[in-house]
């Protein structure tokens, strides 16, 4: 059963943000959990090179290398991810990074008519340099906001709801992809080139058909058009036999 940790940025309302993760757990296929990482306690200031790691950021770190694979949501704050996710994203690469070889699977929270693009692209930037492996396309979003839930939290956008199913079903086939092909770090590659292979089996070609393939001659002989006309006013001509014209 893999296991994906659920980090989420800010969202611009903290009930949305709240209602937005349960809708995402709630989406979570079947044979997949869905575990919240929320960092606690980590320095206000971002790591430091020449002193040791505090016990709150090894606590941090060590949650993330607990978990299969990352789902991180995030909203654009100023054409960016907000400044807490990329300050938890900055202790877990301290000292030694605990996101390389880790699969992740982003996507964007932003209201309609809202968009995400500079901030995917910014986390993207941020995963790629601490050496996550970070799925492709397609680029994802999930349309939110306070009113597409009711007042016992129920999710009545069918939209929303549809692309929380499609996000986390994503998600579940990407790090089970990985971690299936031999865990982090060993994306599937083809082992051999297939054409030298086939040229070392030194296997003779298939013999062709004895019937139905034309045969093919060195020469070919093209009639004198003007030996076959029965044109009796071309036939009284004579011509040039080296300059071809009429003499």
């Amino acid at each position: 059963m893999p296991v994906i940790g659920l980090l989420m940025g800010n969202l611009p309302q903290a009930r949305t943000t709240r209602l937005l993760s349960s809708l995402l757990h709630a989406a979570a296929p079947s044979g997949t959990r869905l575990v919240e990482l929320t960092p606690t306690d980590l320095p206000l200031h971002g790591p430091y090179t020449d002193a040791p790691v505090p016990t709150a950021a090894l606590e941090w770190k060590r949650r993330l290398e607990e978990v299969d694979g990352l789902l991180i949501i995030t909203p654009t704050h100023e054409r960016a991810i907000p400044g807490t996710l990329k300050h938890a994203l900055d202790w877990a690469v301290a000292a030694r990074s605990s996101l390389v070889d880790k699969p992740v699977v982003i996507a964007g929270a932003a209201a309609p008519r809202q968009g995400s693009f500079m901030a995917l692209v910014n986390l993207r930037s941020v995963l790629s340099d601490a050496g996550a492996l970070v799925m492709r396309q397609p680029e994802r979003t999930l349309t939110a906001q306070a009113s597409d839930f009711s007042a016992h939290g129920h999710c009545h956008s069918a939209e929303l709801d549809s692309q929380a199913h499609e996000l986390l079903s994503a998600a579940a086939g990407y790090v089970a992809h990985v971690v299936r092909v031999g865990g982090p770090g060993s994306l599937p590659s083809v082992p051999t080139d297939p054409i030298r292979a086939v040229r070392a089996a030194r296997t003779p070609a298939p013999r062709s058909p004895a019937d139905g393939i034309p045969a093919f001659s060195d020469t070919a002989s093209t009639p004198d058009p003007l030996a076959i006309t029965a044109d009796p006013v071309l036939g009284t001509i004579s011509m040039d036999t080296t300059t071809g014209a009429p003499a």
